[in-house]
């Protein structure tokens, strides 16, 4: 198969190679016709001058005629050797031997001959015959005019060679321009269109086309690349287009699974007392998304108690197989597989230990679940779980509230009015045995009267406590509570109290939030009754060791030292809850006049455990 594509990707016929060939034979030839065209026009370089020597000859001839000796004897000389020395001139012997070929040496040799021998003896003769030399004159004029003939012809001749030459090598030059032309035209000119237009089209898309260019060229090499290239790019986009339609179709399911999951948490949590019928009615949303077979959901308090609640995706009853509560029948118990052969996908909604049902899904033996629907019911299940989870926790939470609430009322009756009660029993009783034993009215008296005031505080401390439980605040915490209590003062006595809250940081267990709040109702209700103060000053802050600081300042009489003794009961009760938060409480006069209550306690979250060296939260 190599073999086969490199035998289809080669070149045997290079039109590179076979266009510098026929430039180098134009190139060849050209300077094969100049050459010998400049070596012809050397050998015709003294052929004029030959010529003219040769036709001077002849006036020569006759000039020598016409001297008289007699008059000018010197001058028939001079002429007689002019015309030797033009009869063995260089010009006219180079003239033979150019044209040695030729009978002009044998023409040359008569005429010397004929002068040599005839000619001159007249003319060297004393006195000189000029009349036989006269008569004699034309025939060596014949020859000359032979001689000049034929130097002539043999010079014609030779430019007809430089003419032939040149019109030959023009000839072949333009053959071989006329080939190299046409080839191009039809190798090259026209196989470059039909590529750039296929690459064109390929450019924009189209990979239908092919170019068919015959011979082995470079060309025709280029044509098959590319209409490989153009089937092996058709096949690419192909393969890719069905990718990109399988990943667009895979986004859409992601999309459409994220936006189910995301739809169902938001309502899920939106409801947590009861998440099951929420739950149910994504059933049938879960279906068509996942394009699933019918789901069905089936929850349970315990695994040891059974199931209690099963719905389909269709109508959010139990399913036809469904037998509640023998939950031992169950399909899903027995073979996994429905009376209709259709397998059941079970999911469990799993939170820790705890079975808390499961999502079972009905789907043929031929067509199992595919890995991105299983991973979506998955995380629903899990989706699930946390919301039965957390609904189950909340209510957990609130039974838990609703007993700790319980314990405190109970703790703040046992504190304060059981208390109370108890010491009036006793009042009550030791009342009594004066009766029995007709003690004098002074003590009788006496116990009545403290009768009336335990019971007076009694009620009292009976108020309070209801006014306490009563107070309605938006927001948890100590600090709206608090607001609310120095609103219900302020409002009810006149009293103008400033406040100074710095516990913003400072998270307080319910138990010392209500101490707390207790403490200042405490110190409150007493500069309201007791102290006849117009301001009242409520300072809260933390030091760097953690330490909570409680002040209740009035500018009123100040407490007096009788009041401070032992079975008041309002100061019994604040230091009671003072012991209660690990604190201590100091009650005495303010420096600048009036009442000072001051409560110093470590929140809860601030102690240290002895043995681990830890906080306890």
């Amino acid at each position: 198969m190599f073999s086969a594509e490199s035998d289809q990707l080669s070149t045997r016929h290079s039109i590179v190679f076979n266009t510098l060939v026929a430039f180098v034979i134009i190139i060849g030839f050209s300077l094969a016709g100049m050459l010998a065209t400049l070596y012809l026009a050397d050998a015709l370089a003294g052929d004029a001058e030959a010529i003219n020597q040769a036709g001077s000859l002849r006036m020569q001839a006759y000039r020598l005629a016409s001297t008289d000796p007699r008059s000018t004897p010197a001058l028939l000389s001079e002429r007689l050797e002019a015309l030797q020395a033009t009869l063995d001139s260089a010009s006219l012997r180079s003239a033979l031997l150019r044209h040695g070929s030729t009978r002009l040496p044998a023409l040359h040799a008569s005429v010397r001959e004929h002068w040599q021998a005839s000619m001159r003896p007249l003319l060297d003769a004393q006195p000189p015959r000029l009349e036989a030399y006269s008569d004699k004159v034309p025939a060596l004029v014949n020859e000359l005019n032979l001689l000049v003939r034929t130097l002539q012809e043999a010079s014609e001749s030779k430019l007809g060679v430089i003419r032939a030459l040149q019109a030959v090598t023009l000839f072949i030059i333009v053959l071989v321009a006329f080939v190299l032309i046409y080839g191009l035209h039809n190798n090259l000119a026209t196989p470059l269109r039909s590529l750039t237009r296929m690459a064109g089209d390929i450019g924009r898309g189209d990979f239908r086309g092919q170019v068919q260019v015959p011979g082995n060229t470079e060309l025709s090499l280029l044509a098959r690349t590319l209409n490989q290239m153009s089937q092996e790019l058709a096949s690419l986009y192909a393969d890719m287009e069905n990718k990109v339609d399988d990943k667009t179709a895979a986004l859409t399911r992601s999309n459409a699974t994220l936006q189910l999951l995301f739809d169902s948490a938001r309502m899920l949590y939106s409801t947590p007392d009861d998440p099951s019928q929420m739950m149910g009615a994504q059933l049938n949303k879960v279906q068509q998304v996942l394009d699933t077979g019918p789901i069905s959901l089936c929850l349970n308090r315990s695994a040891e108690a059974g199931s209690h609640t099963a719905m389909t995706s269709y109508d959010l009853q139990p399913p036809k197989y469904c037998q509640l509560p023998q939950c031992s029948a169950c399909p899903v118990n027995q073979t996994g597989r429905l009376p209709t052969g259709e397998k059941l996908l079970t999911f469990e909604l799993r939170s820790g230990p705890d079975e808390l049902g499961s999502l079972r899904v009905a789907s043929r033996t031929d067509e199992p679940l595919q890995p991105w629907q299983t991973l979506p019911l998955t995380t629903l299940a899990d989706l699930f779980a946390a919301s039965l989870s957390l609904a189950q926790l909340g209510q957990k939470q609130a039974r838990l509230a609703l007993m700790e609430e319980r314990a405190v009322i109970a703790r703040e009756l046992h504190d304060s009015l059981a208390q109370a009660l108890a010491a009036q029993k006793l009042q009550l009783a030791r009342l009594k045995r004066l009766m029995q034993k007709q003690s004098d009215q002074a003590q009788l008296d006496d116990s009545v009267l403290q009768i009336d005031q335990g019971l007076n505080a009694a009620y009292r401390q009976l108020r309070e406590l209801l006014t306490t439980f009563r107070i309605k605040v938006n927001e948890p915490g100590l600090k709206p509570a608090l607001f609310a209590t120095i609103k219900e003062f302020s409002a009810n006595s006149g009293l103008q109290v400033e406040s100074d809250y710095h516990l913003d940081h400072c998270p307080l267990t319910p138990n010392e939030e209500v101490h707390c709040l207790q403490i200042v109702r405490e110190a409150l209700s007493n500069v309201v009754k007791h102290a006849e103060a117009e301001h009242c000053w409520l300072s809260l802050m933390q030091d760097n060791n953690g330490t909570i600081h409680i002040k209740i300042e009035d500018d009123g009489i100040g407490i007096r030292p009788e009041e401070q003794r032992a079975g008041h009961y309002g100061l019994i009760i604040l230091l009671e809850r003072a012991n209660s938060l690990n604190g201590t409480i100091n009650i005495g006069l303010r420096p600048a006049g009036g009442t000072l209550v001051y409560l110093s306690f470590p929140p809860a979250y601030r102690r240290l455990s002895p043995e681990t060296g830890t906080c306890h939260a």
